[in-house]
């Protein structure tokens, strides 16, 4: 299979011929921004959202007006 024998949807037509205008420093950014939004490290942007997580409640958490709950075993 060949791009010549693959259909194209009129679109990416429009986008390839734009983009042959562009510098090879251009194309390959492009390329990259494309490959970039197409692979997701699942495992990371789970860690991202638990850190941003644990840092609201971390913040929420740690204020004065909760620090008498912290001794509540304490007669």
């Amino acid at each position: 299979m060949t791009l010549s024998t693959i259909v194209l949807p009129p679109r990416v037509i429009e986008v390839l011929s734009i983009a042959t205008q562009f510098s090879a420093s251009e194309r390959l950014l492009l390329a990259k921004l494309l490959l970039d939004s197409l692979i997701s490290d699942k495992a990371q942007d789970e860690a991202d959202w638990q850190n941003l997580g644990l840092t609201a409640f971390q913040q929420e958490w740690n204020n004065p007006d909760d620090a008498i709950y912290d001794n509540w075993r304490e007669p």
